[in-house]
């Protein structure tokens, strides 16, 4: 009852890279909003979203994986009041002609990973399903149809890049989401860390096998 509208002000996504070493003109983009509501820390949201992809990129780097294709994660800025993170992104890729092969999102909380919702193709998909079983037991175990994300969704409209959200176990999000209880406290670091491994995988397999 006491928000307050304030002036625009100049604002930027912050976008990290891997370099495909084959094929760098094709990106897998992975992301998640860099802002929050502003009663508490947007830990869950979308903090924990920022450390899925960052945390995805560091695992690959830690490994000394270098991967076929790019790899981007990108924090996307005012998903919460306005998108324009998200179609500033989608905007410059036109711009640049540049080949998304896909885009993910991660915007539902650090949460145990279940699966991913995917809007492809029908044959995409399969494909998706049939790396089900290098992802850990009680992790990740369907890719449903349809599945996205806010930030993405222009860039999909914009040229059709098949989109994909981590779907977690989401039983307690809404005991948090755009709260004053949305603290670092409530992210248990081991599910943190399981929807980390999750994207990671799902990265490594898109860019060594493309989608």
């Amino acid at each position: 009852m006491h928000g307050q509208w304030f002036d625009d002000a100049l604002s930027y996504n912050v976008i990290a890279e891997m370099k495909g070493n084959e094929l760098p003109d094709e990106i897998i983009v992975m992301g998640a909003h860099l802002d929050s509501w502003d009663v508490a820390a947007g830990a869950h949201d979308d903090g924990a979203g920022c450390m899925h992809a960052l945390g995805a990129l560091k695992l690959l780097v830690d490994q000394g994986i270098k991967p076929k294709r790019t790899i981007r994660a990108v924090m996307f800025i005012n998903e919460e009041n306005g998108t324009r993170g998200g179609e500033e992104y989608a905007d410059q890729a036109v711009q640049k002609k540049e080949k998304h092969i896909v885009a993910i999102e991660s915007d539902a909380g650090g949460f145990t990973p279940r699966g991913f919702g995917v809007t492809a193709s029908e044959p995409q998909r399969l494909k998706l399903e049939s790396w089900l079983s290098l992802f850990p037991k009680n992790t990740v175990d369907y890719m449903s149809k349809g599945g996205g994300g806010t930030d993405i969704g222009p860039l999909h409209r914009a040229d059709g890049t098949p989109m994909m959200g981590l779907n977690v176990d989401g039983q307690k999000m809404f005991d948090l989401h755009h709260s004053a209880n949305d603290v670092f406290e409530a992210v248990h670091p081991r599910e943190l860390e399981l929807g980390t491994a999750s994207m990671a995988t799902l990265v490594y397999l898109l860019s060594e096998y493309g989608l």
